[in-house]
C-alpha cells in the first residue's frame, strides 16, 4: 500500500478487510468512517488496533456500531495516534466480530432496513402467536409503532443487533410491519426483571474475515430467530483474472469422496502488490464461506471459520486465486470428514460451483 491517505467505499471493499491490510503493514494511523450523518474513527497503533469513538460512545462497542455500516466510506491518514488504548482485544477477533455483526445486518437489513423505522405488531389485542420465545413475545408488546428500533434496544436493554434480529423473524412470521413514522402510543413498561445470566452473542449468519477463535453460540438455540436456513448465497460474477480452470468439488459415494487426493501443490506465486485485489479475493472467500454456512449445521461453521481464516493468511502471503479455490476444496473435504451425508455435501458442492460459475 502506499503511504499516507487510503479511502474508499465500504460497498465495493468491506471495512475489515481493509483494516486487516493496514494491520498487517503495522502501520500507525486513523480510520476515519463515515455513513449519512454518522461517523467513526479507528485508531490503529503499530498495526494494533486499539481506540475507537463514535457519537454515542468510545472503545470496543463504539467499533461495533460500524457493524450496521454496509454503504459507507472510509480514509485512513498514517498518524501517530494520541489516543487511549480503550481496546485491548487481538485484532483477529475484533475483526471476526465486527465481520460476523456486519453479516448479520446484511441479512437483518432486507426486512428491518434501518434502526430508525418504527416497528408496529399487526396482532390483535390478546392474540398470541405461535412459535415466538419469550423476548420476542416481550418485543411484540412494545412494537406499537410508537418506539424505533433502537429506541426499542435502549427500552429492553438489549443490543441493538440482537433487537433487529428478532423483528427480522417477526416481520418475515408477519407479526410486524416496519413504518417509517411513528404512530401509536408508548406501552407500559415494566421494570426489566434480574437475568440469572449474561446474554450470550447472537448466531453468526456468516464470517467476514475468519477465526480460529470460532462463533459464540447462544445459550438456547430455540431462543434465538433462525436467519441462516431463511437465506440463499447469492452468486457473483466471475472475477477477473480468476482462474478458469477450478478443480472440480469431490463427489460423495456412501459417505466417501471420489477422487479425494490432495492436488499437487504448484510453486507459490510472489506477494500481490495490488491490495484491491487482494480485497476482492477476501470478498470471494466470505462468499464461500457464507455458503457454507447456509447448508452446514452450526456444529460445522468452526471448521469453516478455520478454513477461511487460513485462506486469508494465503491471500495475504501471495497464495491469490490459488486459495481461494482451497477454500471450497478444503470445505468440502472437511464436511465429508465430519461426517455429513451425502445428499447434504453434493448440495455444499453445488452452492459452491455456483459461486465459481458465470451469472
Amino acid at each position: 500500500m502506499s503511504q499516507g491517505v487510503i479511502q474508499g467505499s465500504m460497498r465495493e471493499a468491506p471495512l475489515p478487510d481493509i483494516i486487516q491490510l493496514v494491520s498487517q503493514g503495522g502501520k500507525s494511523g486513523c480510520f476515519h468512517v463515515q455513513q449519512e450523518a454518522s461517523k467513526a474513527r479507528i485508531y490503529l497503533k503499530d498495526g494494533r488496533i486499539i481506540h475507537a469513538v463514535t457519537h454515542a460512545g468510545e472503545g470496543f462497542e463504539a467499533l461495533m456500531e460500524v457493524a450496521l455500516w454496509l454503504e459507507g466510506s472510509y480514509r485512513f491518514e498514517e498518524v501517530v495516534p494520541d489516543v487511549p488504548a480503550t481496546i485491548t482485544k487481538p485484532n483477529a477477533s475484533i475483526l471476526m466480530e465486527l465481520g460476523r455483526r456486519m453479516d448479520e445486518w446484511r441479512v437483518i437489513s432486507q426486512k428491518v432496513p434501518s434502526v430508525d423505522l418504527y416497528p408496529a405488531s399487526t396482532l390483535l389485542p390478546g392474540e398470541t402467536p405461535q412459535g415466538v420465545n419469550p423476548r420476542e413475545i416481550k418485543l411484540l408488546a412494545l412494537a406499537t409503532g410508537y418506539y424505533t428500533v433502537s429506541e426499542l434496544a435502549e427500552v429492553m436493554q438489549k443490543p441493538v443487533l440482537t433487537v433487529a434480529k428478532d423483528l427480522y423473524g417477526l416481520v418475515m412470521a408477519g407479526h410486524v410491519v416496519m413504518k417509517g413514522i411513528r404512530s401509536g402510543k408508548p406501552a407500559k413498561i415494566d421494570a426489566p426483571a434480574a437475568e440469572p445470566a449474561k446474554e450470550k452473542e447472537l448466531v453468526p449468519v456468516s464470517t467476514l474475515l475468519g477465526s480460529s477463535s470460532g462463533p459464540v453460540m447462544p445459550e438456547s438455540t430455540a431462543e434465538e430467530t433462525a436467519i441462516v436456513r431463511l437465506q440463499a448465497p447469492r452468486p457473483l460474477p466471475r472475477m477477473q483474472g480468476f482462474p478458469e480452470n477450478e478443480e472440480p468439488l469431490p463427489e460423495t459415494v456412501g459417505g466417501g469422496v471420489v477422487g479425494g487426493e490432495p492436488p499437487v501443490s504448484a510453486p507459490k506465486p510472489a506477494p500481490m502488490d495490488d491490495p484491491q485485489r487482494m480485497v476482492k479475493l477476501m470478498n470471494f472467500t466470505q462468499r464461500i464461506a457464507q455458503a457454507a454456512k447456509m447448508v452446514l449445521p452450526e456444529a460445522q461453521h468452526e471448521m469453516v471459520n478455520r478454513l477461511q481464516a487460513r485462506a486469508t493468511q494465503q491471500i495475504i502471503s501471495g497464495d491469490g486465486p490459488e486459495a481461494v479455490k482451497g477454500l471450497a476444496l478444503a470445505i468440502s473435504r472437511g464436511a465429508v470428514d465430519a461426517g455429513c451425508d451425502a445428499d447434504m455435501v453434493r448440495t455444499l458442492n453445488t452452492h459452491l460451483k455456483a459461486l465459481f460459475s458465470t451469472k
